[in-house]
């Protein structure tokens, strides 16, 4: 458990003559989980020919515990509510290297699409809450209308203090949950989406050994990581005029398209908002080391005045196993501990021949 943590350029009072100090300890954070490491020593044998087996398994959960309520305060209002971010936010009982964004739910498939709908059961709720429904709906669910009778669009409604934007939502943009049902997509529709600590993480490997042959493996893995594929983001935006993925020949371009990329919109809309359809699950299995070995053999050295005589080849970052669509699933965490994939130059794979001589 760690108590007393520091954290950077934290805001305090205006009226102190400062907007910010520069460290403050505001909160603690449990840190807790097991490895396990084992190795054995001639697992099989028989004859010549033995095996041996290494795995290490490990596992690790992290909370916050505690923060100051002006960090949580600030962090929340600190959001942009612009395209390509997810929300950085400390949530207590909520691992740090959290990701929260919206739930991406598609795409308009028609204009029609766009009218916010609430079931009855939903609107008898939002009317126990005390709050004032616009609308008249039947036991199935209908769309909302204002109190002129007219429907109601999804609306990206939000103010971040110095600015205030309403987007209507229109066919063949992305579809975000409403979380509130509400018929805006705001802070009040961000959810917790996953986060960037794996839930296990290790290697294991193996050696293969017959007379003057030997080959050693060495397997490094992650499970149960989410990473937010922002190069995936980047390239299906149609925002802009750089060059975008092969991905957006599926977009949205008439009414009643069925796809899962949103239409294009130059230099406007919100259709890759932070949301679910860019997290991703990087779990992986790396195939990290491979190496061959022969050993000549020692008594026809000595013929030609050779004490050893070994020739290996040895290869890196070979081969790795994962869903993850983008080029190299491995990312470590970045602001607020979350990984982000920018596209970065994956591993490189090598192949190195050795040969060895002692005289």
């Amino acid at each position: 458990t760690t108590n007393d943590m520091l954290m950077p350029n934290v805001r305090i009072p205006s009226n102190s003559g400062y907007p910010t100090i520069a460290y403050r300890n505001v909160g603690s954070m449990r840190n807790t989980g097991w490895e396990l490491n084992i190795n054995t020593d001639h697992l099989l044998q028989a004859g010549k020919f033995y095996v041996d087996v290494n795995v290490t398994l490990g596992n690790n959960k992290n909370e916050i515990l505690e923060m100051d309520e002006t960090i949580l305060e600030t962090l929340n209002t600190d959001f942009t509510y612009a395209n390509r971010e997810v929300l950085q936010r400390v949530q207590l009982h909520n691992p740090f290297g959290a990701i929260y964004g919206f739930r991406s739910k598609g795409v308009y498939q028609y204009q029609y699409d766009t009218f916010a709908k609430m079931s009855h059961e939903e609107q008898a709720a939002f009317l126990a809450e005390g709050k004032t429904a616009p609308v008249a709906l039947d036991a199935n669910g209908q769309v909302i209308y204002d109190e002129k009778g007219m429907p109601i669009r999804m609306m990206y409604a939000y103010s971040n203090g110095s600015t205030a934007k309403n987007y209507m939502f229109k066919g063949g943009d992305a579809i975000y949950e409403d979380v509130n049902h509400d018929g805006q997509i705001n802070s009040l529709d961000i959810v917790y989406l996953g986060n960037s600590n794996p839930k296990w993480q290790g290697g294991f490997g193996f050696k293969f050994n017959y007379g003057d042959w030997s080959l050693k493996t060495s397997f490094t893995y992650r499970a149960g990581i989410d990473v937010v594929n922002s190069a995936k983001m980047n390239l299906e935006r149609m925002f802009d005029a750089y060059n975008q993925s092969s991905a957006v020949n599926y977009r949205w371009r008439k009414n009643g398209d069925v796809t899962y990329i949103p239409r294009a919109m130059y230099d406007t809309g919100y259709n890759f908002l932070g949301s679910d359809r860019y997290v991703e699950d990087a779990s992986f299995v790396r195939l990290s080391y491979v190496q061959l070995v022969y050993n000549f053999n020692k008594k026809m050295l000595q013929k030609i005045g050779l004490r050893r005589l070994q020739v290996s080849v040895s290869g890196q970052n070979l081969l790795c196993w994962s869903k993850y669509s983008g080029t190299d699933p491995e990312h470590s965490a970045g602001a607020w501990g979350i990984a982000y994939d920018n596209s970065q130059t994956p591993r490189s794979k090598s192949v190195t021949l050795n040969l060895n001589v002692g005289f």
